[in-house]
């Protein structure tokens, strides 16, 4: 979740799931200021879309010096892969 997007509890709940199950490392993040794109594909269309986003954890963003850690891009695209293999094998309903 960012300053601009909301996510969907059942998004939440259907990533921790994917990643426990494929024990893919994780964690939680609250984006206090900024955003990302999802707020933007979460308001497409007039009925809203459920969306989720991966970040990567990133030191000095937006600088020269941007550090990212080679582990977690790759635990990053294994919970993207994990997610759309399975995206349809979870109950959406409320």
């Amino acid at each position: 979740m960012d300053s601009s997007a909301i996510a969907d509890y059942r998004m939440v709940d259907f990533m921790k799931k994917t990643a426990k199950k494929y024990k893919i490392k994780w964690q939680p993040e609250l984006l206090p200021a900024g955003g990302t794109d999802t707020a933007n594909v979460q308001r497409m269309n007039s009925g809203g879309a459920i969306t989720g986003a991966v970040s990567i954890p990133t030191r000095h963003i937006h600088s020269v010096i941007e550090t990212i850690n080679k582990k977690d891009i790759v635990e990053s695209i294994k919970l993207l892969e994990a997610c759309l293999l399975d995206l349809d094998t979870y109950n959406w309903e409320f």
